[in-house]
């Protein structure tokens, strides 16, 4: 897997949950990240659609839980 996706998913997770960058880890998700709401993970999908220039079905969305899910969603797409 590229270190350039992960890097780029960590940097707009970290914009857009308000996280340092380097404290994301696999392990980082919705159920232990107090700023990643509903509301947030919108933002954070629709800021990964336009870093990526790609655009995510429902079903990946619900799919991106984690950090971890979210690099290998984003992969998949490119």
């Amino acid at each position: 897997m590229s270190k350039n996706i992960e890097q780029t998913v960590r940097d707009v997770m970290s914009i857009i949950l308000n996280l340092d960058a380097a404290e994301i880890s696999d392990n980082t998700s919705m159920d232990n990240t107090p700023g990643w709401d509903s509301a947030n993970h919108i933002n954070l999908v629709l800021a990964l659609e336009e870093e990526f220039s790609i655009s995510f079905e429902v079903s990946e969305f619900e799919l991106m839980v984690s950090y971890f899910d979210v690099v290998q969603v984003v992969s998949a797409k490119l």
